[in-house]
């Protein structure tokens, strides 16, 4: 008896892909009244996005944004804040897998000195090399 209630309560959710998709609100215009209080302007640097920030308002010094349409400009700043967000993860494995710490989570660090965290990559190639098969 437990076990029927648990295996219903488990599958009564994933039921729901098997009814009829509620209807969506389809609009047809391409720019909208504003996202959050955002409203493409083109005559702006970058459409008007946010994150223009001083000393140096618009810079673009290699000329990305310039006479490109609001898809475009989407596409970079979504790129740019993937690029960023695995900086940031490649500069805090940096900052835990060097001394003091002495953790890895790849391998066992502490019975040996592996050198830098530059050099922690032809470690885990040697002790694990699958690891590389499957990421």
């Amino acid at each position: 008896m437990k076990s029927q209630v648990i295996a219903t309560l488990l599958f009564a959710s994933s039921a729901n892909a098997f009814g009829s998709p509620k209807k969506k609100a389809v609009g047809t215009a391409v720019f909208s009244d504003g996202l959050n209080g955002w409203v493409p302007d083109e005559s702006q640097f970058a459409w008007g996005l946010p994150g223009s920030l001083d000393p140096v308002p618009a810079f673009d010094p290699l000329g990305f944004a310039e006479d490109v349409d609001l898809n475009r400009i989407k596409t970079l700043r979504e790129a740019e804040l993937q690029h960023c967000r695995v900086a940031m993860l490649a500069a805090l494995g940096m900052l835990v897998t060097e001394e003091p710490i002495e953790y890895h989570p790849l391998f066992e660090a502490y019975n040996r000195d592996i050198g830098p965290a530059i050099r922690h990559l032809d470690e885990v190639r040697a002790v694990s090399p699958a690891f590389f098969d499957i990421f």
